[in-house]
């Protein structure tokens, strides 16, 4: 009889590993699935985190864009300005030239 106990007692030991081992296998094969949904997780966002720095860039360069256009064309305006009163004042130097060759009247 305290065979049979001995025995039953193995078996329960044996059947408690078994469970043990299981549940070990169990725990692996979830870690495993989570680091694979985290790196897939990882992964997608990563990719919104790209197109959204893709789109802010794009809206960044067409707002320089616009900006230099803007100066490009404040520029042109004032050279543009300033070559006319060029002119103006040629104009005005080359009469006073004249006068003062002629001797006063032009």
């Amino acid at each position: 009889m305290a065979v049979d106990i001995l025995e039953e007692l193995k078996r329960k030991e044996e059947a408690m590993e078994a469970l043990i081992n299981d549940a070990k296998k169990r725990a692996s094969a979830i870690r495993e699935a989570s680091l694979k949904s985290a790196k897939e997780l990882k992964a997608v966002k990563l990719k919104d985190i790209e197109a959204e720095l893709s789109l802010l860039s794009e809206a960044s360069e067409k707002g320089l864009k616009h900006e230099i256009s803007s100066i490009e064309e404040a520029g042109k305006r004032d050279a543009e300005a300033l070559k006319k009163k060029g002119e103006a004042n040629r104009e005005k130097a080359i009469e006073e030239v004249m006068r003062t060759l002629t001797g006063g009247g032009y």
